[in-house]
């Protein structure tokens, strides 16, 4: 957050974290984490109006997973575009009907890097009325996946 946390202020926007626990522990590969976070935090950011808020949240969701949150005061998602917004170079459109700048991989590269985690990534919103993007994390790790984790794109770079 500390590293988005000028780009928030350029648009008078509050930067808030939330942590329902003291101390929440997960097995995770911390850059490929920070990745996933500098995705949705910038993503929320970015489609957030001026004066707005975007807070992040952590609690643990039930005794054997994580759930990590980033909401925003933004115009939501448009339902149309709920299911599509995961995919490779899909970027949902702006008010006047124009793509969003950006490459539209960001939330693709966040669910590629969640999935290896062994975990899941989703969105809730009420258009109007911001957005929720939120995944969860396995406490402990899994024997099968290698540490430090690859890139989600490395099958397709050859």
């Amino acid at each position: 957050m500390e590293a988005l946390r000028p780009v928030a202020a350029e648009k008078v926007i509050a930067l808030e974290t939330t942590l329902r626990e003291p101390s929440i522990v997960v097995w995770a590969d911390r850059a490929k984490i920070n990745q996933i976070l500098m995705n949705l935090i910038g993503n929320a950011i970015k489609f957030t109006p001026v004066e707005g808020r975007v807070t992040v949240s952590a609690s643990r969701n039930g005794g054997e997973s994580v759930q990590v949150s980033v909401s925003d005061t933004g115009p939501g998602v448009p339902p149309d575009d709920r299911e599509k917004i995961f995919a490779k170079f899909y970027r949902v459109a702006d008010m006047n009907g124009e793509n969003s700048k950006g490459t539209g991989l960001g939330l693709a590269i966040a669910k590629a890097l969640v999935e290896l985690h062994g975990g899941n990534i989703w969105v809730e919103c009420e258009p109007g009325h911001g957005s929720t993007f939120s995944f969860t994390l396995p406490v402990t790790g899994s024997q099968h996946l290698p540490s430090p984790l690859p890139s989600p794109w490395k099958d397709e770079e050859g």
